[in-house]
């Protein structure tokens, strides 16, 4: 036979450890299920958060990228002349070749809308050039230092030489483009 004190004390432990297995399965489970449930969607949601602050960051970058190219666009119609002007632009262009000591040779000119514009007009001046090629380089550095706003659209190079390396000259095709404001209402308007 058992001693007194342990029959005495079976049943409250029974009673302490059903107690404990209830207080298992009825807190501590699910509760551990609740914090790994969290600790599962806290990961998910720092994911989620770090996606949304590369996409804000991407937008902000769009947004200073746009900034920029209003400031560029307002220069660029800010730099461009009226038609009247193109007389004058065309004197200098010529004046930079001569000052530079190109040989020109005659040049042609175009006159066109440009897309998608119902003010910008562009005039492109093809024109041949000799030169060495210091001078060739000098032209085309002063060309886009103008005030007006000049492109270089396109450069054909052929290299000509006549009597040996001393003599040798670069011939060039050049088109430019000058940008302008034209008024003139245009057809089919």
């Amino acid at each position: 036979m058992k001693p007194f004190w342990q029959r005495r004390l079976l049943v409250p432990a029974l009673v302490v450890l059903a107690l404990n297995v209830a207080a298992y399965f009825g807190y501590t489970l699910p509760r551990a299920a609740q914090e790994r449930t969290m600790a599962a969607r806290a990961v998910v949601l720092r994911e989620q958060v770090a996606q949304e602050r590369a996409r804000v960051e991407g937008l902000r970058l769009r947004a200073r990228t746009i900034d920029a190219n209003a400031v560029d666009v307002g220069r660029f119609y800010g730099a461009l002349g009226r038609k009247e002007s193109l007389l004058k632009i065309q004197e200098d262009i010529v004046g930079v070749a001569r000052q530079v000591g190109l040989t020109l040779g005659s040049r042609s000119y175009a006159n066109a809308a440009v897309k998608g514009s119902d003010s910008l007009a562009r005039f492109r001046i093809t024109m041949p050039i000799s030169g060495s090629y210091r001078q060739v380089a000098s032209f085309l550095q002063r060309i886009e230092s103008l005030r007006h706003f000049v492109t270089v659209d396109s450069i054909s190079i052929r290299e000509d030489s006549d009597a040996g390396r001393s003599n040798r000259t670069t011939s060039l095709n050049v088109a430019l483009s000058v940008y302008f404001v034209d008024s003139e209402p245009r057809d089919g308007d």
